[in-house]
């Protein structure tokens, strides 16, 4: 049996990425959460897939947060937070999606490994996480982005633990409202 020995790899490149994190920035869409009346979330592929799990962990949290293409999303109006996860922010389809939901008065908050994209341009809050992705593969020995998404998934879940403690939300309030429609 091979020896397991990638994840330290893995592990080396998550610490350098998520230290450059900007805590100034952090804290600032931290607040942007906390006021946020609705919070929307989009991505593409796997991107796509750690914005889900994101939504699923403020919706626990009380936080009134939903999916960009899911048919029950409401409008998006002033007082809202979009948040859109790409790595190069130059996604097309998440571009237009960013350019309307500016349009209609939300905040903007893109992460990202690239701050000056197009997106990044139009948002109000850039999170940067410089790792390679799928079509820049610099940063990393990993494949096709899988830094970037491993690193959001984590920058996140390390929000969670700032916003239970700041909305005063206990893991049994989150465990209350988890899905139990399964």
């Amino acid at each position: 049996m091979a020896e397991l020995t990638n994840y330290r790899l893995i592990l080396d490149e998550l610490e350098g990425t998520l230290s450059h994190v900007e805590a100034k920035q952090a804290e600032a869409f931290i607040q942007q959460l906390i006021d946020a009346k609705h919070i929307f979330v989009a991505g593409k592929g796997r991107s796509g897939f750690v914005a889900n799990s994101f939504a699923m962990r403020l919706n626990q949290l009380d936080k009134a947060a939903h999916v960009i293409g899911e048919s029950t999303t409401p409008s998006i109006r002033e007082k809202d937070v979009f948040i859109v996860i790409s790595g190069s922010g130059s996604t097309e389809h998440l571009r237009l999606l960013a350019d309307k939901a500016s349009g209609e008065g939300a905040e903007v908050v893109l992460i990202s490994t690239k701050p000056d994209s197009p997106i990044g341009k139009s948002a109000s809050t850039v999170i940067e996480l410089p790792a390679g992705t799928k079509h820049d593969t610099e940063g990393s020995r990993q494949p096709l982005g899988s830094l970037f998404e491993q690193a959001s998934q984590i920058f996140l879940d390390s929000l969670v633990l700032d916003l239970m403690q700041k909305l005063n939300v206990s893991e049994t309030t989150m465990q209350a409202n988890h899905a139990n429609l399964e």
